[in-house]
């Protein structure tokens, strides 16, 4: 079968290349005109400088958010991470090259008015971008009026005159409305939004599933009308994201103990994985591993998944704990089951989604205590 080319990575591509090319093109130019240690000096100073027009755009996120009354939960700028954890902040070093650019969570906590709401949010990054990249311009016409020919306030002023460059680029791809790689941007998400019909509608829908979750209502409580209308829609306009609905429609079907259904709403999830971002997609591999190791008592196919799993930044711990635990219990490593189901139990008021929590912490402590059961049961009795 012919892969089907996609147009959108290939024009961002070409145009990422453009700008590269054109951009070392005037940095030449430029360097022509300054002190060999300037020159070398802006070089270095390059990467910090993405990594901070990154993190200004984020944070355009995340005050948008917070004025829009979402919850504030993870801050990533490129090694840098922060989280939220049971209400307290903790930095951790970001390990996952799919977020290694920026990142910010916030969650809906309920869903009064999720359409503009979530509009603002998304479009708060952009307008952050544009007003940085306006400031630094401001800033560097007024270094260049001075015209100071000191080593320091070249450096100075070349700083400020990459720093605006970068922020009018970051301005420029989070604006533009396109959808590649599992991600739509800023631009696109606003235009959904804004548009209306169904498109809005089925935006709207995936949030307040993500808001209902978020805020600790557990799966089999969620709206299945909601679910199936999401659904419906997602295959009328073919979104993108109606991949993630078939988790939603897992976790529902495990928690209200529709195994058979579970397993189906599995297998169609499993069947688009090539649709999520890989930094994502690892969550998919655990869901399989966790629910063949678990529910099926199946080794082999748990282990499948579980080998194809690869730790990220997004998986929560006490999923991963839980399936290492599931999978020492199958193999007989009972004291190994037992100390992993326990720390899995610390880790689940960690998790960012806490309806799903909820479930997994009913399943963590019946395997738990069933792995108790089984040690005191099977320990020998010594007789005098």
């Amino acid at each position: 079968m012919k892969k089907k080319i996609k147009p959108v990575p290939i024009l961002l591509a070409l145009a990422g290349g453009a700008v590269g090319f054109f951009s070392a093109q005037a940095g030449l130019k430029v360097a022509q005109t300054m002190p060999t240690s300037v020159f070398i000096t802006l070089l270095i100073l390059i990467i910090p400088s993405f990594f901070l027009v990154i993190a200004l755009h984020e944070a355009g996120h995340a005050l948008a958010g917070v004025w829009v009354n979402f919850d504030f939960r993870m801050y990533v700028v490129g090694p840098f991470l922060w989280e939220k954890e049971a209400g307290q902040w903790k930095f951790k070093w970001n390990k996952n090259v799919n977020t290694s650019g920026g990142m910010v969570l916030c969650l809906p906590t309920e869903s009064k008015d999720l359409r503009n709401r979530f509009a603002r949010f998304a479009a708060g990054g952009p307008l952050a971008s544009l007003v940085s990249g306006v400031v630094f311009a401001g800033i560097y016409a007024v270094l260049t009026f001075l015209s100071s020919s000191s080593l320091f306030m070249q450096v100075l002023t070349g700083w400020v005159a990459i720093l605006a460059f970068l922020s009018g680029v970051i301005f420029i791809i989070t604006a533009l409305p396109f959808h590649t790689g599992g991600f739509s941007s800023d631009g696109a998400r606003v235009l959904r939004l804004y548009r209306g019909g169904a498109v809005a509608r089925f935006e709207v829908l995936l949030l307040k599933i993500i808001a209902t979750s978020s805020a600790g209502v557990r799966p089999s409580q969620w709206s299945v009308a909601e679910l199936e209308e999401a659904l419906t829609l997602a295959r009328e306009i073919n979104a993108p994201m109606r991949v993630y609905l078939y988790y939603f429609f897992y976790h529902h079907a495990l928690d209200t103990h529709n195994l058979s259904r579970a397993e189906e709403y599995l297998n169609h999830y499993l069947t688009e994985a090539e649709a999520v971002p890989p930094g994502i997609r690892a969550g998919i591999w655990i869901e399989a591993a966790f629910f063949y190791a678990h529910i099926k008592k199946d080794l082999d196919k748990a282990t499948h998944y579980w080998n194809q799993y690869k730790p990220s930044a997004f998986i929560p711990k006490a999923l991963v704990l839980g399936t290492e635990a599931a999978l020492c219990q199958l193999r007989g490593e009972t004291d190994q089951a037992t100390s992993l189901y326990e720390k899995a139990m610390t880790e689940i008021p960690t998790m960012l989604d806490q309806g799903v929590a909820m479930s997994l912490k009913d399943q963590v402590q019946e395997m738990l205590t069933a792995t108790n059961r089984f040690v005191h049961t099977s320990t020998p009795v010594l007789l005098p």
